[in-house]
Parts: C-alpha cells; sequence; structure tokens
C-alpha cells in the first residue's frame, strides 16, 4: 500500500484541519493560546568564569575563559554613543564608527580587509546609543594578530577624505530609500515625538540634513574625545586563560596614554526637556500602499529596579507571535501580517514602542485595538500557564546567548557599559522568573499609562485620516515633505 495520500485525501483532510483550527480560534481566547503544550522548567545556563583588569592607563579589560571551541572574540566598547551626539550633528556617531575601518596610519581599507581575511577572522564596527562597538572574531590561534588589526583600527584611523565622502553618499542613500518606507518615517517620528529633545530622541543614525552638515574636523574630533582607554572596556571570550587575555591587551593597549586631563565629548544633556504632552500625529505620505501606526512613550533606563517587570511586561503585550498585540491584531482581527512592541532601555532613559502596519484605511482601527492591549497589562491578570510561557522566551533567549562568544561579550558588555555588577548575569534567570502577576500591573501602571502615550501613525491622508480624526480629535497632519526630524515639533520652520 502505498504511502502517498491522493489528491482527494489531502483536500479532505486539509479542509478537516481547517475548520478545527478556526473553531479553535473563534471559540477561544487569544490570550492564552489553549492547545500548546505548557512551558518546561527554567534551564540555568552555565557560567563561564569571568575576571577582570584595569590597565595604569583606565581601559577596563574583562575576560571570560570558555573552552571547547577554538574561538575567540574581543569587543572593544567606546563608552559615548550616538546620545552624545551634538545638536544639528545626528549621525556622527554613527558615521564616525562606518569610517573607522576604512583605513589607518599603515594600512588602507583593502589591506585591512585582506589582513582580517587572511586571519579567518572578522572585523565589525557599530553604533549604538550608548556605546560603540568595534569588535572581531576568530581563531584563537590567531588571536594575538587580530586584536593588533582591532587595536590599529581604534586607535590610528585615518579618515582619509574620500573614505568620509563615500561613506557619507552610501549613508544617504540608503536613508534616502529607508524614508520612502512608512515604518521607517513613523519610528523615526515617534522617537522625537516621544522623547521631544532628550539624547535619545534624534534619529541615531541621522537625517539627510545633519549627514550634510557633518565634516571630517568632526568626525577627528569626536574620535580624539571618546575613543581613549579611560572611555573604554574590552571583553574577550575564549580559551585563553584570563592572564594571556590581560597580557595581550596591554601589548597592544598599554602604551595608549590617556589626556590629561580626559577629553570629554559634549552632547545633549540628559535632562533635555520633554514635550508637555503626548501627540496624535499623521504623516501623509501620498504613496504609500500601507500605514504604519505606532503606540510609543517615555520608558525606564537600563538600570531601573523594575527592569525585568519591564522585560516580563512586554513579553506578554508584544514580544513574538504569541504575544496579545499579536494575536489581537493579526490572528484575531487579520488586520496585520504582524504587530509587537519593544521597551529600549539606556543610560538614562528608555523608549517603548508598539508597532503594526496596515491598510491605510484600517490605521485607526489598528490604534484603537494597541491601546487596548497596553490598557490590558494594568488592569488584567495573564494566566499562570501563559505568563510561565513569556518568561520561558525570555530565558531561552538568555541561554542562548551564552552558547556562543559573541552572545557572551553581548550579555556581559552590556552589565559592564552600565555599572552593574558582573555577577548579574549568574541570578538573571531568578529575577525573570520572581516578576508576578502584581509586579506586571505595577510597572504597567507606572510606566505605560495610556495618558503618556503618542500615537504615530505614516501612511496616506486621504484615506487614514477621515477615521483617525473621529477617534482623535486632536489629530495633527504633517505633509512627508514638511518633516524636519531634527525638530521637536518635526516640522520644518516657515519661511517668509
Amino acid at each position: 500500500m502505498s504511502a502517498r495520500l491522493s489528491t482527494g485525501a489531502t483536500s479532505h483532510r486539509f479542509a478537516l484541519l481547517c475548520a478545527l483550527l478556526l473553531s479553535v480560534a473563534s471559540s477561544a481566547p487569544a490570550l492564552d493560546l489553549p492547545g500548546m503544550p505548557p512551558a518546561g522548567p527554567p534551564r540555568h545556563a552555565t557560567l563561564a568564569p569571568i575576571k577582570e583588569k584595569t590597565l595604569a592607563n583606565g581601559l577596563r579589560v574583562i575576560a571570560v575563559v570558555r573552552t571547547g571551541l577554538p574561538i575567540f572574540t574581543a569587543d572593544f566598547l567606546v563608552k559615548s554613543g550616538a546620545e552624545a551626539d551634538p545638536p544639528k550633528l545626528a549621525g556622527l556617531a554613527h558615521l564616525t564608527a562606518d569610517v573607522l575601518n576604512q583605513g589607518t596610519a599603515t594600512r588602507t581599507a583593502p589591506e585591512i580587509a585582506s589582513a582580517i581575511e587572511a586571519l579567518g577572522a572578522k572585523l565589525e564596527t557599530n553604533a549604538h546609543w550608548d556605546f560603540v562597538s568595534v569588535k572581531v572574531t576568530g581563531l584563537s590561534d590567531y588571536s594575538p594578530a587580530a586584536l593588533a588589526i582591532l587595536a590599529d583600527v581604534i586607535r590610528n584611523p585615518s579618515f582619509k577624505t574620500e573614505e568620509v565622502e563615500r561613506v557619507r553618499r552610501q549613508t544617504l542613500d540608503q536613508l534616502r530609500l529607508a524614508l520612502e518606507a512608512p515604518g521607517t518615517v513613523a519610528r523615526l517620528a515617534a522617537g522625537r515625538v516621544a522623547l521631544g529633545l532628550s539624547p535619545y530622541a534624534h534619529p541615531d543614525a541621522g537625517t539627510l540634513e545633519s549627514l550634510t552638515r557633518i565634516t571630517q574636523k568632526d568626525i577627528v574630533a569626536l574620535h580624539r574625545s571618546a575613543y581613549r582607554p579611560g572611555n573604554a572596556i574590552l571583553v574577550v571570550s575564549g580559551p585563553m586563560p584570563a592572564d594571556d587575555v590581560f597580557a595581550l591587551a596591554e601589548k597592544v593597549f598599554g602604551d595608549w596614554a590617556e589626556p590629561h586631563p580626559a577629553r570629554v565629548h559634549a552632547g545633549a544633556a540628559p535632562s533635555a526637556s520633554r514635550p508637555a504632552k503626548p501627540r496624535v500625529l499623521l504623516i501623509d505620505m501620498p504613496n504609500a500602499g500601507q500605514a504604519a501606526v505606532f503606540l510609543a512613550c517615555p520608558s525606564i533606563p537600563r538600570t531601573a529596579a523594575d527592569y525585568f517587570s519591564g522585560k516580563v511586561a512586554n513579553a506578554l503585550l508584544g514580544g513574538g507571535y504569541s504575544s496579545w498585540l499579536n494575536q489581537e491584531v493579526r490572528v484575531k482581527r487579520g488586520l496585520s501580517y504582524g504587530a509587537g512592541s519593544g521597551i529600549e532601555t539606556h543610560r538614562t532613559a528608555g523608549l517603548f514602542l508598539a508597532s503594526a502596519q496596515t491598510k491605510n484605511e484600517s490605521a485607526a482601527e489598528v490604534a484603537q485595538v494597541m491601546e487596548t492591549q497596553v490598557t490590558r497589562l494594568a488592569t488584567e491578570t495573564a494566566s499562570p500557564d501563559y505568563l510561565r510561557s513569556r518568561k520561558a522566551v525570555l530565558i531561552g533567549a538568555f541561554s542562548r546567548d551564552l552558547e556562543t562568544n559573541d552572545g557572551y561579550v553581548k550579555r556581559l558588555g552590556e552589565i559592564a557599559l552600565y555599572g552593574l555588577p558582573l555577577n548579574t548575569m549568574e541570578h538573571t534567570v531568578e529575577d525573570i522568573e520572581a516578576v508576578d502577576a502584581e509586579a506586571l500591573r505595577s510597572f504597567a501602571g507606572h510606566h505605560l499609562p495610556l495618558s503618556a502615550m503618542s500615537v504615530v501613525i505614516a501612511g496616506e491622508a486621504k484615506q487614514a485620516a477621515p477615521p483617525l480624526q473621529k477617534l482623535f480629535p486632536q489629530l495633527e497632519i504633517i505633509p512627508q515633505d514638511a518633516l524636519d526630524f531634527d525638530a521637536g515639533s518635526l516640522q520644518k520652520a516657515a519661511r517668509h
């Protein structure tokens, strides 16, 4: 007897399966997803030995000894990122990081790439809100040569005019293309609306205007003030003994003098003002085939005592396919291919965002559904099984990160960067597990009140505006060509 089903039998079984799924979806609340296997008990990741040493010049070196594979990762973290971009120069930290490995005093960009390739290694430079990461990964046998190249790139970048201009053109081209997407426009506007003039409000990768204003002199000045040993952390994970890591760090960075007095890169003040009240904003993009809908409000810094309550609350609300937002917006109503949320936590502030893309005419409905789901966090209690499953998502992600050197330095680097104890990772699983229903309601009530939420939508106003105006009489509409992401108001100044 053939194991292959006939076409008729396959269709019949498919129809029965669809009927069963529709029955479950229509009769069961999306919140607890009946039928899913319960989450198992949390598994504690095995943590590697960690040692640290501060060099005489102030460079903090953290060594993680992980045996088993002959691979290492070294991540050099500069403790100044996009939050320190000077006014009107948004994107300076990112542009500097992008040009950093495009040539040094002794190597051209092709020579750097060739040398890294010959070692079977990978060199990456990335700017973030609170730091810049310059990272190399490769075979541990070649770690001295790889770290020597890493140090050369960090200490001796040439910042040649032609390289600066080439990277600038590429960045501007990418940004122009990205700004044709409603999701990009709404996301950038949401950060500005929620955080006003704080250091974390501007587009971190820059604007079309600010990227044009940045000069080679600005890049050189930023490097001189921020890229220094006393403003940096080196995290190395691999099979090398800690003492070998410290000796290697001393060899390639030990003679790097810390300026006296240390130069401080002056950015925007952390206490910069925020908007007086939330806004409901529609950015009119006449050619937009869809609308991007965002809810946004200020949130917690990384060092907040209720950080893990926020992580679990977000996992319930918008952290994955099984989250409340995705179930309500996508699965139950079919208004979007996906909806989610996130809490960005930084040195002095944070940002909550919930988002989805939908048809222009259903933007108002999606915004209303999203507001309802946010409100539920402070008023409803998830079932124990569902709460356990959402915690398992966070615990699983944490444990997976610790399976690789790259993930280890990412987690440990974050802890060191924000001044948290290095043993923080030892009780991360317990911290997640300790979050209960009351902690979630408290977090939502304090940090995610609907009264603090701004609504930002980018789409075609002709279709999106009428239902939005009925739901939000205070709706503001800004034409796409009048946007100014450098301005707190988001609008270009009127010309007289």
